[in-house]
């Protein structure tokens, strides 16, 4: 992948066949995971937890009464942001050749949201608890997919935080 750059349009990226079918399969995996959290059992699995956290760790009864009424929502909305990820990838992730994407501003918040979430993930599968730390799993590629993630991740804030970019070339 070529990093992202802004343009009258947006925020562009190439993406090569090959990373385009990994993100694809990242994000719809992402998308099953978030739509079976719903279920009773679901916070049994670390990177659900890390990706639904309590929002009150201190008060079991407010963080089931939280859970109960806002979990839903916030599934729904992740779910929404690995969709949007998937849309922009399903063309490049057939191609033959590298592809240019162009994201706008909110498909850009989407896509550093779920990669978010994807790194989230893959942090709990590693063995990742803090930044830094270097995992304990020995699962092959893990630890270089979620150092890819973070630079896409990385990048595409970098070029948003710019203030290039966009349709108007002001957001």
């Amino acid at each position: 992948m070529r990093g992202f750059q802004a343009t009258e349009a947006g925020w562009q990226a190439i993406l090569e066949p090959e990373e385009a079918r990994i993100l694809l399969s990242l994000s719809r995996q992402l998308q099953s995971l978030l739509a079976d959290s719903l279920e009773p059992d679901a916070l049994a699995d670390g990177a659900v937890r890390r990706l639904l956290p309590d929002a009150y760790r201190d008060d079991p009864e407010a963080a089931e009464e939280w859970r109960r009424l806002s979990r839903r929502g916030l599934v729904e909305r992740k779910v929404a942001h690995a969709a949007t990820l998937s849309r922009a990838l399903a063309a490049p992730a057939i191609a033959s050749e590298p592809t240019t994407i162009t994201l706008d501003a909110d498909d850009a918040l989407d896509w550093v949201r779920a990669v978010g979430d994807l790194r989230l993930v893959l942090a709990d599968r590693i063995g990742i608890v803090v930044d830094g730390d270097e995992g304990t799993t020995a699962e092959p590629g893990l630890r270089e997919l979620y150092d890819w993630l973070a630079w896409i991740q990385d990048d595409l804030v970098r070029v948003f935080e710019s203030g290039e970019g966009g349709a108007d070339g002001d957001e």
